[in-house]
């Protein structure tokens, strides 16, 4: 019996190449999407498992507020490591990070290695590390000696398995000896290194071993398998409110500090949970679209599948073998749309991977999740796509169907436009999400900043200049390719510090944390700021070696209403007069509105060196600079950026999702034509007589074209009606996110709708043409 199922779909399947080819490629892409989009999910989901403690691991975070300045960071100070293992019994292990890099020679060149943890001994019982040769626990008692992965290991001293005891020259004169090798961290690390080196290393962390108000390092810890987390935490609590809430300086004022904790597997979800649960969402809403084309085909052929099932049932088949023969055929259509479907996900992976940020391999497919995977989609799309059919065509009354009736019909053809309507639905809310995101995105790049980042060029690590620093600068000031040089400690989209000052009286705070730059007189010409009182810093006035520059913002926080000529003290330091305010820019992202920010004359060299170019060819500017700095410091490698494309990175995110919403809104789109053109052929197959008479009695082409069209469009109108408010909420949810945003224009919705009734009406009305045209004498007589 089971055989004969089998041969029977196969022949329904080949009597009806249409209609199968339009099932199998509809289902074919809507699985291959949510193949792609679930494997997506999984990477995300999976970052920092592989660690063996996962589950029992922890980031330290600090929440803190001073004044009207709030934050919550993962640098916590240097002592709440020690703190948590002599204090409280559930933490077994805690280790301290110090993300950093340094330069290197590898033959005549200098390397720059971005990818290096400054860690210390507890590091390797905290996290899974795989020795491949030495032994890490042991390699970095030493301060100069380092670990390496095993393709650091191979970029510096190729296939040799001898490298351990071997050196490597550092930029600063120090050999650096090579203690241990290990294995890379997978990918869905959300930390990552090349180099792991000693923490003690870092002068300023041994300086900061009793200092509870620096922010100064990472902390993770591990806690005993059945220790109680949230007794943890407000144990925690309760030992920074009985000592460190009682020192003064966060007794003033509404100020706190608390160091809460977030779970290792946590740190990289949590900030991407949103976009996780939208992929996941437009994985399902595709696979539903082609459900639904295969729901709606086969109920559109039911009346022509009725004499069949009346004579199976006439001939004593029972209504459950009736279910199993539907089954089956829903079963064939998708094993073989899956088969495809695995074929087409393999061809796409990298484009995918490019749109995505990813990188998903072939080699998934050898994992027991990706066959449960497949497994899952099988079985939940045979279910979509073969409950509904099964059940309404095993139904059908003997007498009726042998006669080619179908009792219900009426039903069926609400059911198939309730059907066109989700699928429309589905695809509309998409298409208004990709417009609402990206008009968001030509927000965000043509938003004034209040700067000019065009044609400004950023060195980095300009401190490797060493004794050239000066002399660096007054040579790259003569190079005709430049117009302004400047430095400032950060820049526009870095993650700048905060201290606490004290303001001259009187003013809203007696102290209060900003945040704060140091800068140098160029700065404010180097990004194009506008003064709107006093002036910028000048060197030749005596006092402007200590002078302050703050933002319109910074003057209303403290409530000066003349702000120039006062005074602004930090840290024991008697500070520094205000001699400008610069109008508000956005220094932070546009996800954030624009924060106080005090900008101090440089009192030391900064690491920033801020060059902008006059209009020209970039690649021979760019040349002249990287020559000058070789003749300076050939020990170190240039580093620079462009500010616009360091700006646009804070973006990346939301620069991705909008890639991917329009390319799943298009295949969405083409998914439900798809569906769209077997319905309109078989409804023009199905009144064929009908249309043959009308045009005997006159009709024109264009009067038929529209009959059959009509119905269509009156349902995509219907769909745009019920998801325009639905999309309008969920995409005003997400502009929340950004502090400057766009408004939803009722245009938005006009255009989706407008999109989407054109596409439709050509996918409908090439059928309708069709049908149109022919000769109404061969419909009279076929009939």
């Amino acid at each position: 019996m089971f055989r004969n199922h089998i041969k029977t779909a196969i022949r329904n399947m080949a009597r009806h190449k249409g209609n199968t080819i339009l099932n199998i490629g509809g289902l074919t892409i809507g699985i291959s999407v949510c193949f792609l989009l679930f494997l997506w999910v999984k990477d995300e989901l999976s970052y920092d498992r592989f660690h063996p403690n996962a589950d029992q691991t922890y980031r330290a975070q600090w929440k803190a507020r001073f004044g009207e300045n709030e934050w919550e960071i993962p640098l916590v100070p240097v002592p709440l490591a020690g703190l948590l293992e002599s204090e409280f019994p559930e933490v077994e292990w805690a280790t301290q990070v110090s993300k950093n890099s340094f330069t290197l020679k590898k033959g005549g060149d200098w390397i720059r290695e971005e990818h290096v943890l400054n860690v210390d001994e507890d590091f390797f019982k905290v996290f899974s590390v795989t020795p491949v040769a030495g032994n890490p626990s042991t390699a970095l008692e030493d301060p100069n000696t380092i670990v390496l992965t095993e393709e650091a290991a191979e970029r510096y001293f190729g296939n040799d398995p001898n490298v351990i005891g071997r050196t490597i020259l550092q930029n600063n004169g120090t050999e650096l000896t090579v203690g241990s090798v290990v294995k890379k961290w997978p990918d869905q690390s959300h930390l990552e290194f090349d180099f792991l080196a000693p923490i003690k290393n870092i002068k300023r962390f041994e300086q900061l071993q009793n200092e509870w108000g620096s922010a100064a390092c990472y902390t993770y810890f591990t806690i005993e398998k059945d220790a109680d987390v949230i007794a943890l935490k407000n144990k925690i609590d309760r030992w920074v409110t009985a000592n460190l809430m009682q020192d003064e300086f966060w007794k003033r004022g509404n100020n706190f500090t608390s160091f809460p904790f977030e779970s290792l597997t946590s740190i990289h979800r949590k900030p991407n949970l949103a976009y996780i649960w939208i992929f996941g969402i437009i994985a399902f809403f595709i696979l539903a679209v082609a459900a639904i084309n295969f729901i709606n085909l086969a109920t559109a052929r039911a009346l022509t599948r009725a004499r069949e099932v009346g004579v199976r049932k006439a001939l004593g088949s029972p209504r459950s073998q009736l279910i199993r023969q539907f089954f089956m055929e829903a079963f064939l259509y998708v094993f073989s749309s899956l088969v495809l479907a695995v074929i087409l996900a393999q061809l796409v992976l990298p484009f995918f991977n490019s749109i995505a940020g990813k990188h998903l391999e072939i080699s998934f497919l050898h994992t027991p999740f990706v066959w449960s995977l497949l497994a899952g989609l099988l079985v939940v799309t045979t279910l979509l796509t073969g409950v509904f059919p099964a059940l309404m065509l095993s139904g059908v009354n003997l007498m009726q169907s042998i006669r080619g009736e179908l009792s219900g019909s009426g039903n069926k053809s609400n059911l198939r436009r309730g059907l066109v309507i989700l699928q429309f639905c589905i695809s509309l809310g998409l298409i208004i999400g990709t417009i609402v995101v990206k008009n968001q995105m030509n927000f965000l790049q043509q938003q004034n900043l209040g700067f000019d980042q065009e044609h400004v060029v950023v060195l980095r690590q300009a401190r490797a200049l060493d004794k050239n620093y000066d002399a660096f600068m007054d040579q790259l000031k003569q190079l005709p390719a430049v117009q302004v040089v400047s430095i400032s400690q950060y820049l526009p989209g870095d993650g700048f510090d905060s201290s606490i000052f004290l303001p001259e009286q009187p003013s809203n705070y007696e102290e209060t944390s900003l945040s704060y730059t140091h800068i140098d007189p160029n700065f404010v010409d180097a990004l194009k700021l506008e003064m709107v009182a006093g002036r910028n810093i000048d060197l030749s006035h005596r006092t402007d070696s200590t002078a302050v520059l703050i933002n319109e913002t910074a003057a209303k926080r403290l409530g000066w209403d003349q702000p120039i000529g006062k005074k602004l003290s930090w840290g024991g330091d008697p500070g520094g007069e205000v001699v400008g305010v610069v109008k508000d820019f956005n220094f932070q992202s546009l996800h954030e509105e624009i924060e106080p920010l005090v900008m101090r004359m440089a009192q030391w060299r900064v690491s920033n060196i801020i060059v902008r170019l006059n209009p020209g060819n970039i690649a021979d500017q760019i040349g002249s600079i990287r020559d000058l700095w070789q003749g300076m410091a050939p020990q170190s490698p240039i580093e620079y950026t462009f500010l616009d494309q360091d700006l646009q990175s804070l973006y990346e995110k939301e620069s991705r999702m909008s890639r991917v919403f329009l390319l799943f809104a298009t295949l969405s789109i083409f998914i439900a034509c798809l569906g769209l053109f077997g319905l309109a052929a078989f409804m023009a197959a199905q009144r064929t007589k009908e249309i043959g008479i009308r045009k005997v009695l006159g009709a024109s082409v264009f009067s038929v074209v529209g009959l059959l069209s009509k119905e269509f469009i009156f349902l995509v109108g219907l769909a745009l009606v019920i998801a325009s408010p639905v999309a309008y909420y969920a995409m005003h949810k997400w502009l929340q996110n950004f502090a400057y945003r766009v408004e939803i224009h009722w245009w938005i919705f006009i255009l989706a709708g407008v999109m989407a009734l054109l596409v439709a009406f050509a996918t409908v009305s090439f059928q309708s043409i069709r049908a149109a045209l022919a000769d109404p004498v061969k419909s009279l007589r076929n009939e």
